[in-house]
């Protein structure tokens, strides 16, 4: 430092290196490799065909039984893999095609499935829940349970727009299939269902840490996938790890800029004077959550979910405890935002991913999506109002 008080340039550069180094030696983002491979596993493993499947002959005599089975299906999914376009685009490869050949238009289908798909970063486990609860310092596992009420709540929401959508479209419920298929459907889920229990059980049970739990699930998924299912041959796994290697790759390198973006508002002072000019607006909780979300789903249309998370928590968190907002409660309302994101143009990755999978135009996918996208701006209005539906399940696990 010099004697006017500046700090010499090599100063800076060292505090930002150590600031990126710091911000990559983290147990807990170990987490991210194993979800992302454990997802790409999933995705080519057989497994989003079995859920649908044993989801189907349970609820497919259902008014709007197969929608609803398809979104029950995707539900349990999420649970597993803790990503949003890997779910849209595995359930996708599953469901567009079944929901097409019982008599439903595509855009139903492909709007069900890219809207469903959202559920994979909200119901636990969550990547972009991981990577606020390290900005955040905030208990992981006390996020993914805040996650399940409204994951829950979202998936009801969800059912219902399916299932007045299959009322206009004068749908029919689907036959039994017949004892002998209702039973090899249940038995060839088994294998699947027991990864996100053994996951989240060993997490809840105090057993793993969420780190172990991602190598869990990831080397779960990948013996599932090979030895059960058989959709997974021995050769296609290095080119399965590369994609994963490739994915972790991006995901640090948004982390290592963020960090960069980081240092450089913490050392200029900002977040003091952003909290002195909130403060002064005299803003109601209720009512920065509300500008925080305009802000967060205009982010969204044009920036990765964890490049938005990374920029923004930080600069908020002063802000959050100056008004009494719980940290918990904030993280929800911020992947619901991010979700609504994921639906948005130009970015929204989930209606390029279902696109991709199902072949139908972009302008069709986002027509499917719009009552999706209603019943998400409802939630996100419910959990504004009413914070605990997100904390009410981690305080009453946790006290």
């Amino acid at each position: 430092m010099t004697r006017s008080g500046k700090r010499r340039p090599n100063e800076s550069v060292a505090g930002i290196s150590q600031a990126i180094l710091d911000s990559m030696n983290s147990e807990s983002l170990m987490a991210v490799p194993f979800f992302v491979l454990a997802a790409a596993f999933i995705r080519g493993g057989g497994i989003a065909k079995a859920l649908i499947e044993v989801a189907a002959a349970w609820l497919g005599r259902l008014p709007a039984g197969l929608p609803i089975a398809a979104l029950a299906a995707t539900g349990v999914f999420a649970a597993i893999n803790g990503s949003s376009v890997a779910t849209a685009m595995a359930m996708g490869s599953v469901a567009i095609p079944a929901l097409v050949e019982r008599g439903y238009p595509r855009q139903f289908a492909v709007g069900l499935t890219a809207a469903a798909g959202t559920l994979g970063i909200l119901l636990p486990p969550s990547l972009p829940l991981v990577i606020y609860g390290l900005i955040a310092e905030t208990s992981i596992p006390r996020l993914f349970l805040a996650g399940v009420v409204p994951g829950l709540l979202m998936l009801g929401m969800f059912m219902v727009v399916a299932f007045l959508a299959s009322r206009r479209l004068h749908m029919t419920p689907e036959p039994f299939p017949g004892w002998r298929d209702f039973s090899r459907a249940n038995i060839a889920a088994l294998p699947a269902l027991t990864i996100p229990v053994l996951v989240l059980g060993g997490i809840y049970g105090g057993f793993v840490t969420v780190t172990e739990s991602s190598a869990l699930a990831a080397v779960l998924s990948l013996a599932i996938s090979i030895l059960v299912y058989r959709a997974i041959r021995m050769r296609e796994v290095p080119a399965l790890l590369t994609g994963g290697m490739s994915q972790t790759a991006a995901v640090l390198i948004i982390v290592a800029g963020a960090t960069l973006l980081s240092y450089w508002i913490s050392r200029s002072g900002l977040p003091a004077d952003f909290v002195r000019w909130v403060v002064g607006l005299n803003l109601e909780a209720w009512q920065f959550l509300v500008l925080m979300t305009i802000v967060l789903i205009v982010l969204g249309t044009v920036l990765e979910a964890y490049a938005t998370i990374l920029m923004t928590v930080p600069l908020t968190l002063p802000i959050l405890d100056a008004l009494g907002i719980d940290r918990v409660h904030y993280a929800i309302v911020v992947v619901v935002t991010i979700e609504i994101g994921l639906l948005s143009p130009p970015v929204a990755m989930n209606l390029f991913a279902v696109s991709e999978v199902s072949k139908a135009p972009i302008g069709e996918v986002m027509r499917g999506v719009m009552p999706y996208l209603v019943a998400m701006l409802l939630l996100l209005a419910l959990l504004i109002v009413f914070p605990q539906i997100a904390l009410w399940l981690p305080n009453a696990v946790f006290g």
